[in-house]
């Protein structure tokens, strides 16, 4: 909108939220938007360029992953911990017990292939 001569500015949303009317649709949000903008003491922030948000995007899939890896880190331990393997925390643990589980004949084989 820039390129075609607008005057581009981003409000965000938690300044919108408190001019929210009723139920969040369309109507409702614009006439938010609008409100908010009107008021003197709103501050903008700036527009990313497109590096910034290819930045920001690697960020956020990285936190994703991270997050990932200790919910399943977390439940894998507490499903062996139920069969009466018990590791400490942390992955590095966790890969060390399991070679030892892996190692263990007395578990079955369908346990062993998950």
């Amino acid at each position: 909108m820039a390129k075609l001569g607008h005057d581009v500015k981003l409000i965000p949303a938690q300044h919108v939220t408190p001019f929210m009317r009723g139920n969040k649709n369309d109507h409702n949000d614009s006439f938010a938007i609008t409100e908010a903008s009107q008021r003197p003491y709103i501050r903008f922030v700036p527009i990313k360029t497109e590096h910034q948000q290819e930045i920001s995007c690697l960020h956020r899939i990285r936190e994703r992953l991270s997050k990932n890896k200790v919910a399943l880190s977390n439940q894998s331990r507490g499903l062996l911990s139920e069969i009466g393997e018990v590791f400490p925390c942390g992955h590095k643990a966790l890969l060390n017990g399991l070679n030892s589980v892996i190692d263990n004949a007395q578990y079955s084989q369908p346990l062993l292939t998950w």
